[in-house]
């Protein structure tokens, strides 16, 4: 593979490392000082806030124009990408939840896989699960250490998935939010996201960007550990069963309804989506709690509503066979 540095630096790309936070005040200054260590020369890196009520704002005050802040109410995890993707100038966007972090050579490495073939739209990567107190500001050089020797089978692979996701299937290869990587040329047809916030405020997640954008487009995937998941307590952590159905019944079911609307080409997976989604929303027994934004019932209706009675007849299988299948499992 062609290294960045036998070009100009003029020639570089210009990469935009758009951070979402909410209120993760004690988390982001790591996250920040990870996207401000990268060793490749040409990256802005955009903090997002989502109307924190911690002291996330003042940390995000404190780094000046070191970084690109945007601070806005609260208005859901989509709403704070949309904030982000308008304040960024990259010709690649890579997306970081403010609970986790990159490794120093993490877009150095990206952009190489980005210039190594110009059809490529997108570059997935993985990353390491690493437990909050073993995550240290001072000691990150340690950190960053213990996983480049970490024992990981390392596979890179060009993907091309357009004729199985246009068949419906769903790709197993795609991972977390801050291992998404996107052209400007396929971001543009993503974004604007619907600024969907539903009851947990993420109705419309990193499901509905990736999945189009592997539909749409080839790409790599590689499982090189090249950042840090934190594994904590986080807000869907605490969540019981029942509440992970209705917030899983919300997100497939509101991906499935706007994948149809944004990209008709992705009927099939869209159908999917939906039938899962309800499904599951329905044998929560929050189901009744309506969200105006995000109405299951009101998606599915709309959806049955645009669709041909064959379509309707696949969807209306499709959400009894999961619903069976619920029964008999803890999840989903």
């Amino acid at each position: 593979m062609k290294k960045l540095y036998a070009t100009q630096d003029q020639a570089l790309p210009i990469v935009s490392v758009i951070i979402m936070n909410y209120n993760y005040g004690s988390f982001l200054p790591v996250a920040i000082e990870s996207c401000l260590g990268q060793t490749y020369p040409k990256v802005e890196v955009i903090v997002v806030d989502d109307g924190s009520t911690d002291d996330s704002v003042q940390v995000i005050e404190s780094y000046g124009d070191r970084i690109i802040p945007v601070l806005k109410p609260n208005g859901g995890q989509a709403s704070a990408l949309n904030a982000g993707y308008a304040a960024s100038r990259g010709d690649i966007i890579c997306l970081l939840d403010a609970d986790d972090l990159f490794l120093p050579e993490r877009v150095t490495q990206v952009v190489e896989l980005f210039q190594s073939a110009p059809d490529v739209d997108w570059v997935f990567t993985e990353s390491a699960p690493i437990e909050t107190e073993d995550i240290a500001l001072d000691q990150l050089d340690t950190l960053f250490e213990t996983i480049r020797a970490m024992p990981v089978r390392e596979q890179l692979e060009k993907i091309d998935f357009r004729k199985q996701l246009g068949e419906g299937k769903i790709p197993g290869f795609t991972p977390s939010t801050s291992n998404l990587c996107f052209s400007r040329r396929i971001s543009e047809k993503l974004f604007p996201l619907p600024a969907i916030k539903g009851l947990s405020g993420m109705a419309i997640t990193d499901l509905y960007i990736k999945t189009p954008a592997v539909g749409l487009s080839l790409g790599y995937r590689t499982t090189k550990n090249l950042g840090v998941y934190r594994f904590h307590n986080n807000y869907y952590k605490n969540l019981n069963v029942d509440k992970k159905r209705r917030m899983f019944g919300e997100i497939y079911t509101t991906t499935g309804y706007w994948l149809k609307q944004n990209f008709p080409e992705l009927g099939k997976i869209s159908q999917k989506f939906l039938a899962k989604g309800y499904a599951t929303y329905r044998s929560s027994s929050y189901a009744s709690d309506r969200c105006a934004d995000a109405d299951c019932d009101q998606m599915l209706q709309t959806y049955l509503a645009q669709s041909p009675w064959l379509t309707r007849l696949e969807i209306y299988l499709m959400i009894a066979y999961y619903r069976f299948r619920l029964r008999f499992k803890s999840f989903v």
